[in-house]
């Protein structure tokens, strides 16, 4: 009886240590698959950015802002952008209740209505080659060096970074480096569950900018809409959530 209960325990040690190993084997392959699967969405989601051939103005439209804004359609105007591509954008604008801007340029104060204002541009996208160069390993570990705050070591790195792409180049360096060290004062702060990553930053004369990030894809939207970033912010985010559901999960042919 002694005996067959030892092999009994052998049998049923056995058991557990393969079964154990089969569950081990298991969640490794779905973690993989959700991983892979993750991967997968957010190529087509840039994918289907890609296809609206920065149409900025298909991206978001005057009735996607009309949803969250009151529109003075007295005073509506709508600019589309002849340039194509990073650079282009679409704005609308009308005018406001708020008292004129006054802007100092070159020693001049210019006065002119402080219009309400929504405007998406800068669509783009993270390419492999840009990872590398910046030994970064995914667009968001890139998004997040490009607008959150840097401590000392990132800084040490991205200067680095720099000092590798302009090598042979001081006059380009320098430039670069003048960029970075304003990059450090910069103010963005992040904004949760929006896209795969966003941050916004506020200007009192200019507004509020909102950068987001849907995998490789990233695009600015900037807007006013009042004299502070709490009147406006809930309404760019709002904004930026039409922007992301022309592009979820599936690519824009299957919409």
């Amino acid at each position: 009886m002694l005996v067959e209960n030892k092999v009994m325990e052998r049998i049923i040690k056995h058991f557990v240590s393969h079964v154990s190993w089969i569950w081990v084997v298991l969640g490794a392959s779905l973690l993989f698959f959700a991983c892979d699967k993750e991967s997968e969405g957010k190529k087509e989601r840039a994918s289907c950015f890609e296809k609206f051939d920065y149409k900025y103005e298909e991206l978001l439209t005057k009735g996607d802002v009309a949803k969250h804004v009151a529109i003075n359609e007295a005073t509506y105007k709508e600019k589309i952008s002849v340039t194509k591509g990073v650079y282009g954008y679409c704005e609308y604008q009308w005018l406001s209740n708020r008292p004129d801007l006054e802007i100092e340029i070159s020693g001049q104060i210019i006065k002119g209505p402080d219009m309400d204002m929504v405007k998406l541009t800068k669509l783009d996208f993270y390419t492999d080659s840009e990872l590398k160069l910046y030994s970064q390993s995914s667009a968001l570990a890139l998004f997040d060096q490009a607008y959150k705050k840097l401590n000392p070591s990132e800084y040490e790195m991205l200067l680095a970074n720099l000092k590798k792409e302009y090598a042979g180049d001081p006059k380009g360096y320098e430039e670069a480096k003048g960029l970075l060290d304003a990059r450090k004062n910069f103010a963005f702060q992040p904004v949760e569950d929006l896209g795969d990553r966003a941050y916004w930053k506020w200007n009192d004369t200019y507004g509020l900018e909102l950068v987001v990030l849907a995998g490789s894809a990233r695009f600015t939207i900037e807007t006013k809409l009042s004299t502070e970033a709490r009147g406006t912010l809930p309404v760019a985010v709002k904004l930026a959530k039409e922007v992301l559901a022309k592009c979820g999960r599936v690519s824009r042919d299957n919409d």
